[in-house]
């Protein structure tokens, strides 16, 4: 049997991480792209033309929140990864995948379709990134978590929930436009930070006190 050419797995890893921020920063390109000012022949043209944007821009803006929201859960879920493992590469695929579908999403409720089929379908991908995340989360966490060299249950309650998060609030919009309820479904956004807030607070890293002026005794990890 022979032996793993050194640092092959670091370059997988990085290669894996490196695919992975292309396709964030593809993405984000792609939802600018969806900023096409239409052709104006003059001042109120031009403006007439920018109001027409503000849906647009309103899907664009909040699209790339989302984006990164994801992506930076995506940093700390992998930033730890120490060994390369083909089931984490699948199912990060995956959730690349889910991701990739965000600028078309984001381009049916930029036409101002907020409402209806278009923003079932928002939420739709929305909450299968988030399901997507959180197979990701638990495909690393995995036998002990050895693949990021240990993961606790509590850390892994905590990045579960917050995974989860997006695809709760979006869940729940979705829920209130199927019943009927548009008005109050296309502010479910606004549950994601409360969400993410209670993980950390449930489950997020406990924070060691600090020790007093004077204070001989000193603190073990």
């Amino acid at each position: 049997m022979t032996e793993a050419h050194p640092g092959a797995e670091e370059r997988t890893l990085s290669r894996i991480l490196n695919f992975s921020d292309a396709v964030f920063a593809i993405v984000l390109t792609l939802l600018a792209l969806e900023l096409r000012l239409p052709e104006a022949t003059g001042a109120v043209d031009l403006a007439e033309a920018l109001v027409e944007l503000v849906p647009k821009f309103i899907a664009f803006t909040s699209s790339f929140a989302l984006v990164i929201i994801f992506w930076a859960g995506h940093v700390t879920i992998l930033r730890r990864l120490v060994h390369f493992d083909w089931p984490v590469a699948w199912v990060n695929a995956l959730f690349l995948l889910v991701i990739a579908f965000m600028p078309f999403a984001s381009s049916l409720i930029g036409e101002g379709a907020v409402i209806g089929l278009a923003w079932t379908l928002y939420c739709g991908v929305l909450v299968a990134a988030s399901i997507a995340q959180i197979m990701l989360v638990l495909c690393v966490a995995r036998d002990g978590g050895r693949l990021v060299g240990g993961m606790t249950a509590r850390q892994l309650a905590w990045r579960g929930l917050r995974s989860l998060s997006p695809g709760i609030a979006f869940g729940i919009g979705l829920a209130l436009n199927l019943l009927g309820q548009p008005q109050y479904s296309v502010w479910c956004w606004t549950l994601i930070p409360p969400l993410m807030a209670l993980s950390g607070l449930l489950f997020g890293p406990r924070r060691q006190p600090r020790p007093r002026s004077g204070d001989t005794h000193h603190f073990q990890p």
